[in-house]
């Protein structure tokens, strides 16, 4: 119906004026703000289930939700629903379930993005296979670097360190298959890069500088003596490497940015934690709202880096209606599977040799007094079991009693039992993802070998974790791990991977029970954002972020959790998907 403004309406009665009289003349004129007020009323939709779960703190279940606009105004029965809103848009998910939004509580969407333009080297089983994908992939991509990531040795077969840790690649093959192409790689967990002679000509690289928290790794020389650079480098030394190659421009990568958007979309993820961002991130991403480009709503972590602190010292947290930038993400450690976890002991078979601390005990300090005297949350990736103590006390040092901070530990992959107790005395979140858990279960113990199994005790513990912290943030860290919500309840609860890999639960005692999980997801994951009074549940009052599933995941065999379809997925009462 095409509607009009006040003024032409008055312009074309005017042409009729000796044709009525003056009273119906002035009916017709006092009817339009009626007229105009209809046409501008938000359309009302009934929505009907098989299940609503609302994942409210009672876990409600219902089976009809009314959505005005962007707010959910009702959920309970259908028929009475139908009465109080009889001239509701009906939308019928006949035999399908409605769960809130997923909330993915820790990952690095443009960094996935911009993978999406680069060579995919996940799941190779090889360095033989990777070389052939860069091969394949550098026949379509001309650009002056060839860049990938995905990587992990602890996929490929061959000896084993000490019978623990997969031995890194070196630069032979990649000199042999690119002498004059610079190439870097990086591996799966975004902790460590691989490159070869032509990136160090490049970037006149001096592998024989120290790096405080980075290592170059070296061959093996003659009778155990370090040897020549083998085209690895681990953490603070990637972060330099990387900060040398040159940046492709948005327009280059836009495509695979809405792209990674609609896959999100499709495995029902409505809001995004993103581990680390610059500020021209975030104005990227402000642009995109704004624009209308992109209906996710992001919970952004500003990366640790001068700029950022500089900016948060004098300006004030960023909140609009999809974006709030009030947290900062600071590192302590490496990762566990590129041996930069900072561990109480040794790593096994490598004597003496305990891992990367990033971060000094004063500048940890430091940053957390400054945030917290501007307000911002403090987030810390935390994965060895020494990182960890030291994140659990120095938090416990600099929260004020009593006060609301939130401050949460990504990862928290490896905690003793005697420090877990740290996380309830001034309510610390656990932020963790249940998929890395299952990924490592081939390999972490190995690293962690130690005195009748105490070590891995403390790993990927979430049911301790739970029970000290009373909530835990759940994600993926994709692209570390991929996007879906539903591996990571299935990981959660069953303690097995997607992929089949392992033949029984690992660790299964620290698995979560189905109503935790979905809460990790939803409620729990907006409380550690500081946004459970919009989101993570569905509640008259709270924004319409919703997904339809096909599935009854609280309820159906296990072995069926795994064939769960998104059927729609629904941001402030629109369907993006």
């Amino acid at each position: 119906m095409k509607c009009y403004s006040k003024q032409s309406i008055i312009k074309n009665n005017a042409k009729i004026t000796g044709y009525v009289n003056n009273r119906f003349l002035l009916f017709i004129l006092s009817s339009i703000p009626l007229f105009l007020q209809a046409q501008n009323a938000p359309e009302t939709f009934l929505y009907t289930a098989e299940k609503i779960y609302q994942s409210d703190t009672a876990f409600g279940i219902v089976e009809a939700m009314v959505v005005e606009k962007n707010t959910i105004v009702f959920l309970g029965n259908a028929k009475v629903a139908d009465s109080i809103y009889p001239k509701a848009t009906h939308i019928a998910f006949k035999g399908k379930y409605i769960y809130p939004g997923f909330i993915d509580a820790h990952c690095h969407f443009l960094s996935y993005c911009r993978g999406l333009t680069q060579a995919n080297l996940w799941e190779t089983q090889s360095e033989d296979a990777v070389i052939k994908r860069l091969k394949k992939y550098h026949k379509t991509n001309k650009e002056p670097w060839i860049i990938g990531q995905g990587w992990d040795q602890n996929n490929w077969p061959g000896t084993t360190m000490n019978g623990s840790n997969k031995p890194y690649p070196n630069m032979d093959k990649l000199n042999k298959a690119f002498p004059n192409v610079p190439v870097c790689l990086k591996r799966i967990d975004g902790h460590a890069v691989w490159i070869n002679s032509a990136a160090k000509r490049l970037l006149l690289l001096n592998t024989d500088s120290l790096i405080d928290g980075g290592l170059f790794i070296k061959t093996p020389g003659l009778k155990g003596g370090q040897g020549d650079f083998s085209g690895i480098c681990i953490d603070q030394a990637a972060d330099f490497v990387q900060s040398k190659i040159p940046v492709l421009p948005f327009s280059s990568w836009k495509p695979s940015l809405l792209k990674g958007l609609k896959n999100c979309y499709a495995f029902g993820l409505t809001t995004l934690d993103e581990a680390g961002l610059s500020l021209s991130d975030i104005n990227l991403i402000m642009a995109l709202q704004e624009n209308g480009e992109m209906d996710m709503r992001i919970y952004a972590m500003l990366s640790q880096t001068e700029e950022n602190l500089n900016y948060l010292a004098t300006n004030g947290m960023i909140q609009t209606e999809k974006l709030s930038v009030r947290s900062m993400k600071l590192y302590l450690d490496g990762a566990l599977g590129s041996n930069g976890a900072l561990l109480k002991k040794d790593y096994c078979g490598q004597k003496g040799y305990r891992g990367l601390q990033l971060m000094s005990s004063t500048t940890f300090d430091y940053i957390q007094q400054l945030l917290l005297s501007r307000g911002y949350q403090v987030c810390v990736h935390a994965i060895g079991d020494s990182a960890n103590a030291m994140a659990l006390r120095s938090f416990n040092k600099n929260i004020p009693e009593g006060y609301d901070a939130r401050w949460r530990i990504e990862h928290a992959q490896i905690v003793s039992q005697k420090d877990q107790k740290l996380f309830a005395k001034r309510s610390i979140i656990p932020s963790v993802q249940p998929t890395h858990a299952t990924s490592d279960a081939h390999w972490a113990e190995n690293r962690l070998c130690g005195e009748s199994g105490q070590r891995i005790s403390g790993a990927y513990a979430y049911a301790d974790l739970l029970k000290q912290a009373k909530l835990l943030a759940l994600g993926t860290d994709f692209p570390v791990e991929g996007l879906s919500p539903i591996h990571t309840f299935y990981s959660a609860t069953q303690r097995m991977d997607a992929a089949g890999h392992l033949s029984k639960p690992f660790m299964g005692n620290q698995a979560l029970t189905r109503k935790q999980a979905l809460w990790g997801m939803t409620l729990w994951a907006a409380y550690s954002n500081f946004d459970e009074g919009r989101l993570g549940s569905l509640e008259e009052g709270k924004l319409a972020d919703f997904v339809i599933l096909d599935t009854d995941i609280m309820t159906i065999e296990a072995k069926k959790l795994l064939k769960t379809k998104t059927v729609a997925t629904y941001i402030d009462g629109k369907r993006v998907w």
